[in-house]
């Protein structure tokens, strides 16, 4: 160590004493003096040539370095510029030369004279070391410990980018090696190395931009190698990134003001541009997460005034699109070669960061070009500037252009569509001119429709315009040349020159039947339907798409007039025909529209000869005058070409003309057979089926019908059926339909019906009601109840009229069924557990009570009950009348389903009640032939099996909660146990059925078992009592075990109390009974009857046990009892 100290001294001394003042050198011995003479001159030449050579190598490395990139970037020129600065500090640039020495001599202390280069002599170690101590310990001006190791650890950072310079950073690993062999020399710690490879990488970037502005593709392996080199990671990337962004920022805004660094061009704003661009690589290559690199690249976009990502992202991508760009005019000037593909072109994107929605844009840019330039349109531009491709003919691909094309758009990545569209973009216009000349040709009579196609098809192929697009193209030419005279005719329409638009709508056909024969050698089958691909007028962009649809109806009545007009005879040929259905396409008129319209140009001529034929046959009919009459009107019809439905829709109104003519002309509204005769001829002479003709009939001749169906009802209301036979053949006499006759038949039933039913609701009212109540309820005074007789009321409140009630309702039944009123219909309903769909029939009641008005919901319920209950009252056949009446009685009345049921359950509910409640009071429970009766009862209101168990068991449930009540009101142990046993008897669940809660189930079990504990009936010995209580109650064993403890105990305290009592009153005798009891109770729980009694006590008990006779019990069981008696009452 001290060797070390001496020898850097003597370093120093060689370079530093010309520097440094003699003064300041402190004297030295005669030895000292030998020993530096002696030891210094030798070692100082070695030492020299060693450095010099070292400085001479070092000086030499940058260029040969530097040398080895084509291009510089300016990396190595800001290292280079490091260690340029570095040298400037004569102590710093020792330090580097050695720095294992340096490193070595921190260990010790210099004196500052030895650092100026003098010599000093040591005639031993223990003289060096002494002098080292002292001077370490007394000389202010001496070079510490902490001093050096600065030194050595300052100079790493130069001598680092010297090793950069010397080795390059083509090979990043040798690089990096000999960047760790400086670390190793100089003794830097690995944290510090980290720093100093981020402050380095962070210069280097910041060279490449101050040297260069523009950005350069091979500058991003260049940083590539450099982050390997310096073993960098993500982190630390970015953290070099912003220190880069900062220094470059604040040095370029000291010169360079705000404004020009906005300006695109200014090679500090390129600059700082490139700097986004090369730190969007670094972090996207070393795959940060998305958060990660928002972080770091908002940092640095900050860092350089970007205050936006988006902004920083845009700038980006401008920089990178002309590298692409260059990229893909080289894949076009090498395709075919081998030398480009698509995975290339990736490998780009992925390099310069291109997004792949910018990539697909610029590829179709590519693709455009190429595609101009093989058309020899790339220099085509006309007088202002912009793209005009020339028209000729001439312009065409040549022969392989289109195999080239196919191979460009496999690199490029693009769809059939993309590739398709930017052809026909460049090529439509060619071929249009090409087409528009050959169609404009055939219009003008210059050209065969077959010679156009053939040139509008080998131009296609010259231009390799796809199929598809040239359908589009010849679909906008063939509506253009459509368009043209439809335009000029809607422009003569608007005046009314009719002359003029029917000449332009003529031009129009011609030019329709041109290009449908031009379409026609085309074999596109989407243009089968010319109409419906080029003359739809809800397109905008059809042919007629301009014309407004009262426009296109006037032109439309424009031609169908004029053609009429020319008509010979009246009559439309054939070709006159084709030519209005061709206009009628080319309109876009609707069905309806040429309906209305044909009516409108021809209606007067048809409805002329209907007329002059519904005159004469309605007049004076003969069957040769409805033959003439019908072919004239034959004759029109064909001549016109009109159609059926408009023949019968004419037809009908004249037809309804004549049956009112006829109605009036026929006494008593019914026809003669003469005028039924004429209108059967008029109905066939205009086409009209009877059901056409049915609601006119109905309007003229239902009224008649309908009367003579009420006459027939006649004073019974019953329509006899030799009755009914005349009302069929009145029926086909008048032509009413056999629908709207059972329409007016439930008219005339409702008319009947209706009093008699208000009648029956009457007679209720008065029966059930007072007179009072009665008058409440019709809103005003009744005075005396009356019959329809005028007789007073029998009996109390008119209850005498039940009698006459239930006839009036059979009265009104048989009405409804003799008539036979109601309706059969099929229903389908699904089946709830298969789900299965299930048709069956049902009776439909058209005309009701409720229906007609004749009674309200509430009156209707109470008819309906009081027949239910009069039914079983009735005996004998009028019962089973009854019976058998009552579901068509509901009907009648208007009630629903869900309403009937419920009025049956309700008195099936109350007959249940009752009938149950008198046989159990009677009897105590029901037998067979009380069964037998509730099951007629059933059958009588249709109660399902189900429903009637569910009553049974509510009626049940009822009378016996009414007697459970009453039992517990006073509990006995007998009344208790009848009871359940008459529940068990009739399988009837205390808790399900009768409802009796769990708390009294408790109650019922304590008090029964209480008085057979205390009379011993319940002992230890015999407890089958106890166990059939529980079953029967249908309680838990844990919880009867429970309520038995509780009660023993508790009848144990009370024995144990009453002892007590009758011992503190002298009455001894009285305490037999009681203390075998306590006995008794003892032997449940082997005497633990947690009892709290006083020994002097305890003993007097057990002595009178002891006392009393056991001659005739068991001594074996009266010693046992001793000993539970014992153990009861706490006795050793």
């Amino acid at each position: 160590m001290k060797f070390a100290s001496s020898l850097l001294l003597a370093v120093l001394a060689v370079d530093s004493a010309a520097a440094y003042s003699a003064a300041f050198v402190p004297r030295c011995s005669s030895q000292q003096q030998q020993f530096s003479s002696s030891f210094l001159p030798g070692s100082t030449n070695r030492l020299h040539a060693a450095m010099t050579a070292s400085r001479s190598s070092s000086t030499k490395a940058p260029s040969s370095s530097l040398s080895m990139l084509v291009e510089t970037s300016g990396g190595m020129e800001e290292l280079q510029e490091l260690t340029e600065v570095a040298d400037a500090n004569v102590l710093s640039k020792q330090v580097r030369k050695n720095p294992s020495l340096w490193k070595l001599a921190g260990m010790a202390s210099i004196p500052v004279g030895a650092a100026l280069g003098f010599g000093l002599t040591l005639p031993t170690q223990r003289i060096a070391a002494g002098a080292v101590g002292a001077i370490v310990s007394g000389v202010a001006g001496a070079v510490g410990k902490s001093r050096l190791d600065a030194l050595t650890e300052s100079n790493a950072k130069p001598a680092l980018a010297q090793a950069m310079i010397d080795v390059g950073i083509s090979d990043p690993a040798k690089t990096k090696q000999a960047l760790l062999a400086v670390k190793e020399t100089f003794g830097v710690e690995d944290e510090d190395y980290q720093s100093l490879c981020i402050e380095l990488y962070a210069t280097y970037l910041q060279g490449m931009v101050k040297y260069n502005p523009v950005a350069k593709t091979n500058e991003l392996k260049e940083l590539q190698n450099v982050r390997q080199a310096l073993g960098l990671n993500n982190l630390q990337v970015g953290e070099a990134h912003t220190m880069a962004a900062q220094k470059w920022y604040r040095q370029t805004c000291l010169f360079t003001p705000e404004e020009e660094l906005d300006d695109p061009d200014h090679p500090d704003r390129q600059a700082l541009d490139k700097l986004l661009f090369l730190t969007e690589r670094s972090l996207r290559e070393g795959n940060e997460t998305e958060e990660a690199f928002r972080y770091e690249m908002t940092r640095t976009a900050k860092a350089l005034g970007v205050n936006s990502l988006s902004e920083a992202m845009e700038r980006v991508a401008e920089l990178a699109e002309p590298f692409y760009q260059r990229a893909l005019k080289s894949t076009r000037s090498k395709l075919g070669s081998q030398q480009v593909s698509a995975t290339m072109l990736e490998r780009a994107r992925r390099t310069l960061g291109v997004s792949d929605a910018t990539a697909k844009d610029m590829h179709v840019s590519c693709f455009n070009e190429e595609v101009r330039e093989l058309l020899g349109l790339s220099n085509a531009v006309n007088v202002d500037g912009d793209e005009s491709p020339p028209l000729s003919a001439d312009v065409k691909f040549p022969e392989n252009a289109q195999e080239r094309l196919k191979q460009l758009q496999e690199v490029l990545g693009l769809s059939d569509v993309d590739a398709s569209y930017e052809i026909s973009n460049e090529a439509t216009p060619l071929f249009q001119a090409t087409a528009l000349e050959a169609i404009g040709k055939v219009l003008g009579r210059n050209m065969e429709p077959g010679q156009a196609w053939s040139a509008m098809e080998k131009r296609r192929k010259e231009l390799l315009v796809d199929v598809e697009s040239s359908k589009t193209l010849v679909a906008s030419i063939v509506m253009q040349s459509l368009g043209r005279p439809l335009e000029q005719a809607n422009k003569f329409a608007k005046v009314n020159n009719e002359a003029a638009a029917f000449e332009q709508l003529t031009e129009a056909l011609d030019a329709k039947e041109v290009l449908v024969s031009i379409l026609r050698m085309s074999g596109w089958e989407d243009f089968d339907n010319f109409d419906q691909s080029f003359c739809n007028p809800w397109d905008k962009k059809s042919a007629n798409g301009f014309l407004v649809s009262e426009e296109r109806i006037k032109m439309y009545r424009i031609f169908l007039t004029r053609s009429f007009r020319k008509m010979k005879d009246g009559k439309i040929t054939d070709e006159a025909y084709n030519r209005i259905l061709e206009i009628k396409g080319l309109l876009g008129i609707s069905d309806l529209q040429e309906q209305a319209e044909s009516r409108r140009a021809f209606g007067p001529e048809l409805n002329k000869a209907m007329q002059v034929a519904t005159d004469e046959i309605v007049q004076d009919y003969t069957p040769e005058l409805a033959k003439n009459m019908q072919s004239q009107i034959k004759a029109v019809v064909e001549n016109l070409r009109l159609s059926d439905d408009y023949v019968r829709e004419v037809g009908a109104t004249f037809y309804s003309k004549a049956v009112e003519t006829v109605s009036e002309k026929a006494p008593g509204g019914l026809p003669s057979p003469e005028l039924f005769q004429a209108l059967e001829a008029l109905r066939e002479l205009f086409h009209l089926a009877k059901e056409d003709v049915a609601e006119t009939h109905m309007e003229h001749f239902g009224g008649v019908y309908k009367k003579s169906v009420l006459e027939a009802m006649g004073r019974t209301g019953v329509i006899r059926p030799e009755i009914q036979e005349g009302l069929n053949k009145l029926q086909d006499r008048l032509g009413v339909s056999e629908t709207d006759c059972r329409k007016l038949f439930l008219q005339a039933v409702e008319e009947k019906m209706k009093p008699m039913a208000k009648w029956v609701g009457s007679e209720m009212e008065r029966m059930m009601l007072d007179q009072k109540q009665l008058s409440q309820r019709r809103g005003r005074d009744m005075g005396e109840d009356l019959f329809q007789t005028g007789k007073g009321a029998d009996g109390v409140l008119g209850l005498g009229a039940e009698i006459n009630v239930m006839s009036d309702i059979m009265n009104l039944i048989d009405f409804y069924n003799d008539n036979k009123v109601a309706e059969e219909a099929e229903v389908t309903t699904k089946n709830p557990e298969t789900g299965e769909e299930v048709t069956s029939t049902d009776t439909i009641y058209p005309v009701t009570a409720l229906g007609c008005g004749a009674m309200d919901q509430e009156l209707a319920e109470l008819l309906y009950r009081q027949f239910v209950v009069g039914g079983f009252q009735a005996q004998g056949e009028k019962a089973a009348r009854y019976e058998a009446s009552r579901p068509a009685f509901g009907g009648i009345l208007g009630l629903d389903k869900a309403k009937i049921e419920g009025v049956n359950s309700n008195i099936a509910s109350t007959v249940y009640d009752n009938f149950v409640s008198n046989a159990m009071q009677t009897k105590g429970t029901l037998d067979q032939q009380d069964m037998m009766f509730l099951a007629n009862i059933q059958a009588k209101l249709s109660i399902t099996a189900e429903e009637g168990e569910k009553m049974l068991k509510s009626a049940q449930r009822k009378i016996l909660s009414e007697e459970i009540d009453a039992i517990m009101d006073a509990p006995k142990s007998s009344s208790l146990r009848a009871f359940r046993e008459k529940c068990n008897s009739m399988g009837v669940n205390l808790i399900e059925d009768v409802g009796i809660s769990k708390t009294r189930l408790t109650r019922m079990f304590a008090a029964e078992i209480t008085p057979a504990l205390k009379s011993g009936a319940i002992n230890a010995n015999d407890v089958d009592i106890l166990t059939e209580i529980q079953e029967s109650l249908g309680m838990e064993v844990d919880e009867c075990e429970s309520i038995f403890e509780s009660t023993l105990l508790k009848l144990s305290k009370t024995a144990y109390d009453l002892i007590k009592g009758e011992l503190l009153r002298g009455r001894e005798e009285n305490t037999v009974d009681l203390i075998k009891e306590l006995v008794r109770y003892a032997a449940f729980n082997e005497g633990d009857l947690s009892l709290e009694a006083d020994e002097a006590v305890a003993y007097q008990i057990f002595n009178i046990y002891d006392a009393t006779d056991h001659a005739d019990e068991d001594q074996a069981d009266v010693e046992k009892n001793r000993q539970l008696l014992k153990a009861s009452l706490g006795l050793p």
